[in-house]
């Protein structure tokens, strides 16, 4: 914990560097929301079909989801956000003809109800 999950437009397979992406994130992040590096988790999901507004069928997306223990303030939270926002910005580009909407959204786990375990 920190988890990323990362869905994306099967058309960004090409044109999206996940392990970049993962990277920066994982080298940024820490110091905006006080956790180690090595305790962040970055998972992607390709979306194979995905509809959008009135059916604009010229788009591709990132849904990003940033899972953090709580604690941490609005501002950090907004700046994590940001960053990830723009990580992803340098890191994916939308095929020819095509356009990228990125959504970042940072939520919140309760650390009294949050579990791990690892060997």
């Amino acid at each position: 914990m920190p988890f990323v999950h990362v869905e994306y437009s099967e058309g960004l397979a090409e044109t999206f560097d996940r392990q970049a992406f993962a990277r920066e994130v994982h080298a940024a992040a820490p110091g905006i929301v006080d956790a180690p590096a090595v305790a962040f988790k970055t998972r992607f999901r390709r979306i194979e079909e995905s509809y959008f507004g009135e059916g604009d069928e010229n788009i591709d997306a990132l849904f990003i989801q940033l899972s953090i223990l709580t604690g941490r303030t609005r501002e950090a939270r907004e700046k994590l956000a940001e960053t990830v926002r723009d990580i992803a910005l340098k890191q994916a580009t939308a095929p020819e003809g095509r356009r990228l909407h990125v959504m970042v959204e940072v939520r919140e786990m309760e650390r009294e109800s949050y579990r791990f375990h690892k060997d």
